[in-house]
């Protein structure tokens, strides 16, 4: 299941099994994978009508779903998830359309060459929809208006025309020509239930119509997972939670995962398997103890050292090369955990899938990173980041995603030491909050500055507003780009000197500055209008060679585009040439 956050992924999962994660989840954002298995009688419970009307003979036995994060931070999760998927629902709001993280995930199944279908979600929100007592959409949508009709073929030819500029021919699936050539669109009602059995019906058709071999057991081959978390059962003890997508795994067998110390040698003591429609990640789930389980399936493992698995990690059935399977978790492990030299941010998460997904962001966002590891923020991690600040005061930063409260002593050593930490359960946040954060400190950065620096500024000599030729001379001006401010240094467009802004006045009122576009009368001593200065002549600050330099390296972020280029023609102006 993937789609923008919010467009009812976990929801359409929810009207499945009547249950209720994705009211339970932080933000109501789904923060970690999550899997449910649909067995076939409950899909030809759902579907038996539409099965008989597409020819379909149902011979898999159910569909495993794989229940994405939302947002597109959450690129690795989704790679695992997309990477491990035959099929992929992509779930759409019919009201909103593509979004950010649908183009994001349209990438991710391109990437993978994974078969799609489109759910177009909460029809029920369209102007005029009549809700049914059907879980069919083509029931439904014979007892709705024209008007209705006419509004869902608009939203509907949209999306067909958006997925176009992706590379993809779609069409609203009791409308498709071509099965092998165009994606099914399924308008649906995660609210209602409306196109439930429709999708499910598209689903397992193509399963069965397209991906035959693809979906052939691999019962010989040694099981291969991915950690969804770790969790205490009442009279079990600790057990590891996850999805086996590839070969057997049997109670007994020898299995390593990733620890905090590194990959660790288990054994499978219990295998547990949910219930049909129970949700991994739900609270109430129910189990039952298997002997062994053949992928695709969501697993539980009481096993020695289960505590230390970390979540979004491998699990790996142990074959002949104890090696070869060890150095593998290492190998993956230290892509997402490692401690390094660099100049960069901390981050400290609760998975190692929190981990990945905030590194891919922090790297599509160019913020450097210096450390990343699982667990609550620590002093040290406060003495790493403080060790940043000098270097890069905004990178003396740490993201706490989903960890533990930041305890108060940390937090004051964090403050004494310049060091910034972004807490938030929703991953998106810590960027929007650091982005946030980070635009205050430029701004009292540049406010700093602004006492100490020229900045860079262009004004136009207004004609035929000489105010008085000299002692001092007065006329007026318009701010071409830049700031214009009291105490400036002008000089023309020779580089020769023209004095400084004793006084600026718009209206009769002194100003202590005026932005792009503004106005006013200034007034400079020294010079006589006329000889030192004319009308629609360019005036420019007269910066330093040493503020010049301080401009261009250390305090370039301070500058817009546009005066970043005016800095350069004056640097031309003044001849400077060691830059």
């Amino acid at each position: 299941m993937l789609g923008h956050v919010d467009h009812g992924k976990t929801s359409l999962l929810d009207k499945i099994r009547s249950s209720s994660i994705a009211s339970r989840e932080s933000g109501k954002i789904t923060q970690h994978i999550g899997a449910s298995e649909i067995p076939s009688p409950i899909i030809k419970k759902i579907c038996a009508p539409l099965l008989s009307k597409f020819h379909i003979k149902l011979v898999i036995p159910g569909l495993l779903f794989v229940d994405t994060p939302g947002h597109e931070a959450f690129t690795n999760l989704r790679r695992r998830g997309g990477s491990i998927a035959d099929i992929a629902v992509l779930v759409i709001d019919i009201t909103q359309g593509i979004q950010a993280q649908t183009r994001e995930a349209i990438q991710i199944l391109k990437e993978y060459k994974t078969p799609f279908v489109v759910a177009a979600n909460k029809i029920d929100l369209l102007q005029g929809w009549n809700p049914q007592n059907t879980n069919s959409f083509l029931e439904s949508i014979k007892s709705q208006s024209n008007k209705v009709e006419e509004e869902l073929d608009q939203k509907i030819y949209k999306m067909v025309a958006d997925l176009y500029a992706y590379g993809f021919s779609a069409e609203r699936f009791d409308r498709i020509s071509d099965p092998q050539k165009q994606i099914n669109i399924v308008p649906v009602s995660a609210k209602t239930g409306e196109g439930i059995a429709e999708l499910l019906t598209i689903m397992a058709g193509l399963a069965q119509r397209f991906l035959e071999q693809n979906l052939e057991l691999h019962k010989s081959a040694t099981g291969r997972s991915v950690v969804l978390e770790m969790r205490e059962e009442k009279g079990i003890g600790k057990t590891i939670d996850a999805i086996l997508y590839d070969g057997t795994i049997k109670q007994g067998d020898k299995i390593v995962f990733a620890t905090l110390d590194g990959p660790k040698f288990s054994r499978v003591k219990i295998l547990f398997r949910p219930l049909p429609l129970q949700e991994m990640m739900d609270k109430k789930k129910k189990f039952k103890e298997v002997e062994k389980v053949t992928a695709a399936a969501a697993i539980k493992i009481a096993c020695e050292n289960a505590e230390e698995a970390l979540p979004g990690s491998p699990l790996l059935v142990v074959g002949n090369d104890e090696k070869q399977f060890y150095d593998e978790v290492e190998k993956d492990i230290a892509k997402v955990m490692f401690n390094s030299e660099q100049t960069g941010i901390i981050i400290k998460g609760d998975t190692i899938g929190s981990l990945e997904a905030v590194l891919k962001m922090s790297s599509s966002a160019h913020i450097p990173v210096r450390k990343a590891f699982v667990g609550a923020v620590s002093k040290q991690d406060v003495a790493e980041a403080a060790s940043v600040e000098e270097k890069d005061p905004f990178l003396a930063v740490i993201f706490a995603f989903n960890v533990p409260p930041v305890a108060e002593t940390i937090k004051e050593e964090a403050k004494k030491n310049k060091v910034k930490i972004i807490e938030s359960s929703v991953i998106y946040k810590l960027f929007e909050d650091y982005e946030e954060w980070a635009k205050k400190k430029k701004e009292l950065e540049k406010q700093k500055m602004l006492s100490n620096l020229t900045f860079p500024v262009e004004i136009e000599v207004i004609p035929n507003t000489c105010f008085r030729k000299n002692n001092p001379c007065i006329f007026g001006v318009r701010v071409v780009c830049g700031l214009l401010r009291k105490g400036i240094s002008l000089m023309n467009e020779e580089g020769i000197s023209i004095g400084v802004v004793k006084d600026i006045q718009i209206n009769g009122e002194s100003v202590a500055e005026v932005k792009k576009g503004g106005e006013a009368a200034i007034s400079i001593s020294g010079i006589t209008f006329g000889k030192q200065v004319f009308e629609n002549e360019h005036l420019y600050s007269d910066i330093s060679r040493e503020q010049t330099q301080l401009l261009l390296s250390k305090y370039n972020f301070a500058l817009s585009e546009e005066e970043k280029e005016l800095l350069k023609k004056i640097k031309k102006i003044k001849g400077y040439t060691i830059f």
